[in-house]
């Protein structure tokens, strides 16, 4: 269940960055389209920033004088021959009037407030300066986005848009512009002309000039897709690492999981390993008890029966080891025990199985072993056992009784047949070795 929880978590916290997105991308564009207007005003009555010139700068003779109303600068001029494109200009100066000027690329629309008195086009020029070939303070390497237009009352202010503007043939030849960078560019403007045009005739002529005005949006729309376009993709990159972070934490969870279950697993293995082992395996000696000894008998009984190997039994009992618990206590008694296990154990094959029977008495069940080997045996442990000290407090013997198994035999009815040749042996005085198909001393 709160894996289920997480996994919704994860996909509310992805959803709300999108319909966040969503709600910043269409709250930008509606007041993109209905607001985010932005009116840069020059009103040349109040303007300080502003200059006349003429044609006589370059060698002409033409007149200009700038007058100054309350609302307006008024450039009264006669344009005479002797230079071949005679002019008369009122140069605006923006910025630092040098290389830093306006940045007039984001607005959409410009209006002029000229009235003309005379006839002639006017020329408006947006000087651009661009680092890579202007300098500062020569006006002369700045370029000239122009255009040329008839002041008419009617359409009183003249409007215009950028892409009305062209950059000057004239000027790209004289400074050698590549064509790489002969482009409209009002970027960075520090100087603004209004000039008398071509068609200007000669004689006196007067430019009533109130001001201009840029009117756009404070983004330009080219900047406002550019930044939606940048945030989406920024926010799919933080959705995309997000999930990259969660799925390395849900993998790490369940390579943990998986880890703690094969850990567990292994733990349930190992207990239960340790368990059936337990529970084959006398606590006290550490040899087998009857529940280990079945399932090994099961073994011998097939083997038998398949490849007709024969299987002997031994069945060994302590003489006398109630007289030792007695004198000594139960401690002692276990010390024989034990003792007697390992060393049996020491004797016997590895492929011969010891059975803790109950109490003071042991079986061996051998394999591939016919009585008379498990004979030989018996009687090895028997005088082992009797030159061995088990425990400092008295002498140990066992009494042995053997039997072989015939193929298809009840193992109730060989036990009984072991079992009665031990009880000859203790019969016999004990510490004696007795066979079920005969008998024999070890004295």
């Amino acid at each position: 269940m709160s894996r289920i929880i997480e996994k919704l978590y994860v996909l509310f916290r992805m959803n709300i960055l999108i319909f966040v997105l969503l709600a910043v991308t269409v709250i930008a564009l509606l007041a993109y389209k209905h607001g985010l207007n932005e009116n840069r005003d020059i009103m040349l009555a109040d303007y300080p920033y502003v200059k006349v010139v003429g044609d006589s700068a370059d060698g002409g003779s033409s007149v200009v004088v700038l007058n100054k109303t309350d609302s307006s600068v008024v450039l009264d001029y006669e344009l005479r021959e002797g230079y071949a494109y005679p002019y008369a200009s009122v140069k605006i100066y923006l910025g630092d009037g040098k290389s830093r000027g306006w940045d007039l690329s984001k607005y959409d629309s410009i209006f002029v407030w000229i009235k003309p008195r005379g006839e002639g086009s006017v020329r408006l020029y947006l000087r651009g300066f661009d680092s890579t070939f202007s300098r500062a303070g020569d006006e002369s390497s700045w370029k000239y986005n122009e255009i040329e237009f008839f002041p008419l009352e009617e359409s009183y202010p003249a409007i215009f848009v950028p892409q009305e503007f062209r950059l000057a043939g004239w000027w790209v030849a004289q400074n050698n512009i590549n064509v790489h960078q002969a482009r409209v560019d009002m970027s960075n403007v520090p100087l603004i002309e209004i000039q008398t045009g071509t068609s200007a005739p000669f004689g006196y002529g007067t430019l009533e000039i109130k001001g201009l005005r840029f009117k756009g949006k404070t983004i330009s729309w080219d900047k406002l897709v550019t930044s939606l376009v940048v945030m989406w993709f920024v926010t799919f990159l933080i959705i995309l690492v997000i999930r990259f972070f969660d799925y390395s934490r849900e993998r790490a969870a369940n390579k943990k999981k998986r880890e703690e279950l094969e850990k567990n697993l292994m733990a349930l293995e190992i207990e239960k390993s340790e368990y059936e082992k337990s529970s084959k395996e006398d606590p006290l000696t550490g040899c087998l008890n009857r529940a280990g000894f079945s399932s090994v008998l099961l073994l011998e009984q097939e083997n038998l029966s398949k490849n007709d190997s024969p299987v002997s039994f031994v069945i060994l009992d302590i003489d006398h080891f109630k007289q030792i618990n007695d004198a000594f206590g139960h401690n002692v008694g276990d010390e024989v025990l034990v003792n007697l296990t390992k060393l049996i154990q020491s004797k016997i094959r590895n492929t011969d199985a010891l059975v803790r029977w109950g109490g003071e008495e042991f079986v061996i069940l051998c394999g591939d072993t016919p009585i008379q080997n498990a004979q030989f045996l018996a009687e090895k442990l028997r005088m082992a056992i009797e030159s061995t000290p088990l425990i400092k407090q008295q002498q140990v013997t066992c009494s042995f009784g053997i039997a072989e198994m015939i193929a298809g035999e009840d193992p109730k009815r060989l036990f009984e047949r072991a079992d009665k040749a031990l009880y000859a042996s203790k019969e016999g005085g004990r510490n004696r070795v007795t066979s079920a198909t005969f008998k024999r001393s070890t004295h």
